[in-house]
Parts: structure tokens; sequence; C-alpha cells
């Protein structure tokens, strides 16, 4: 079974082993915009050598480790990302975080010494990547530098790591905000039908099934919030309902992690007052 997937005539999902990771690639007037390239080296050399056409434009999601690994080896691409993930690329906490999860995984790496942006967007806004217009949204929740971006002219809409049947919510940043981020999510959706939802993890959507999964994260964040606020034990995971998914134990670990989360969230407003 070939790895890339055509969406649209000019969209293709190249899905990588680990985690279904999802680079987007786009074609449009000879060029090429890669969004969250990656993970492995031979991955990232499968998407790049699949066309003549050079990759110029580079969309980055947010700045977790296996959504930049391929920045380095990219150096005559733009690179576009929101303020908080230029900083995590330009800081070297990306770079570290890389190191960190690919001797994990036994993954090599390369030219991660040389991770760039060069176009920062501070959302919301629309900017210009090549011929690509991005209509860029705040996406706090499972990171607190999640990029939202619309792409009119190829009737998608990349969301990051929100919206994946695969998995339940992963909530680094904020519970509250993860459901913020949702709810707008749902918003934009029911405005613009995309063509395709297009998740960090696993297959892109329609709209439809982004919807569906969004009314489940939904329900399950709320029922983890009221959990939070009316002062339950972080270790009584098992009184909020899981959204079925199928990531095993993961989501189990994610799960407690994310009550632990609000716990601590609730228990910090608490004490102010």
């Amino acid at each position: 079974m070939p790895r890339a997937i055509p969406l649209t005539g000019t969209a293709t999902w190249w899905p990588s082993t680990l985690y279904q990771t999802t680079t987007l690639e786009l074609r449009r007037a000879g060029e090429r915009l890669l969004v969250d390239p990656g993970i492995s080296p031979w991955e990232i050399e499968e998407v790049v050598s699949a066309s003549t056409m050079p990759v110029t434009q580079v969309l980055v999601t947010h700045a977790d480790w296996d959504h930049v690994m391929a920045l380095g080896a990219l150096p005559g691409a733009q690179v576009t990302a929101g303020r908080a993930s230029a900083e995590r690329i330009r800081s070297g906490a990306a770079r570290q975080e890389i190191e960190r999860e690919t001797a994990e995984f036994l993954i090599p790496h390369r030219s991660i010494e040389r991770l760039h942006v060069e176009q920062v967007v501070d959302p919301p806004a629309e900017v210009r990547m090549g011929p690509w217009l991005g209509v860029c949204r705040s996406g706090p929740g499972h990171t607190d530098d999640g990029l939202i971006v619309s792409l009119p002219d190829e009737h998608l809409l990349v969301v990051g790591d929100y919206l994946s049947a695969l998995e339940i919510p992963g909530v680094y940043d904020s519970v509250s905000a993860y459901r913020d981020t949702l709810e707008a999510l749902v918003g934009v959706i029911e405005r613009e039908r995309p063509q395709y939802v297009v998740v960090g993890h696993g297959k892109p959507q329609t709209s439809e099934d982004a919807l569906r999964i969004a009314d489940e994260d939904l329900a399950y964040l709320e029922a983890v919030l009221a959990h939070a606020k009316a002062g339950c034990s972080p270790e009584d995971v098992d009184r909020v309902a899981v959204p079925e998914r199928g990531a095993g134990s993961a989501d189990r670990t994610m799960h407690a992690a994310n009550v632990a989360k609000a716990c601590e969230a609730a228990a910090a407003v608490g004490a102010q007052g």
C-alpha cells in the first residue's frame, strides 16, 4: 500500500508510521507547501523527492518534536509558524525535545541544528505562503502554541493535534483552553464546511466526522472540568467516561494526566479565593 494518500487534485496526506503523524503536501503554481513535515529522515525524503516541484513553503501548527523534524532539512523553504512556536524553535527547546524523543523511539534525526522560522504569525491574521492564503487562528489547549489555519483555496482546515479519531484529547496546556478551542473549531467547521479537516494524527476527516469527534471530545472535557470543579480527587479517574479511541494504555495515561491537570487548575482557583 503506498504511503501517499491523495485527498484532492492538489493535496496529499503522508502519514508517518509513528503515531500516524500527518505530513500534508500541497501543490500549486509549480510550488509545494508541506504542513508539519516528518518524522523519520526516510519519510521526509520520500515526500521531498515525490515531485520535481520545489518545497518553497512549510507551515507549522505547533512546535512539538514530531511536527518540526524536517525544518532543518528544508533550508530553502519559508517556514511559517505562530509566535510561540517560533520561540520554541529559535530558543532550542524544540531541538532538545527532538533529541529526547528520538532517543526514546530509536529514530535518527538530521539537520536539527538548522531548525528555522521566517514568517511569524500573530493570530488572528491572514498570511501569504507563496501562492497559498492562510487564515490563522490561535488554538491553545493541547499546547500553548497551537495554530489553526484555514486554506480557502484548497477547501481545507488544518487543526494540528485536535479532532483525531485515534486518540483522546491530549492536554499539555489547559483543559479549559482546549475546550474553548474545540468550541471555536466547531463554529469554523460549521461556517466553512471544508472538504477535509486535516488532523495531526490519523486520516483527515470530513466536516461531518470532525464535528462528531468534536462533540465527543467536548462532552469528555466538560466532564473532566466538572469533576475537578466538584473537588473530586485526581486519583478517581474512573468517574469520568473516556471516548472510545484506539490508543489503549496511552489513552488511559493521557486521561489520568488530563484529570490531574484540571484538578490542579481548579485547586489554584480555589486557593485564590
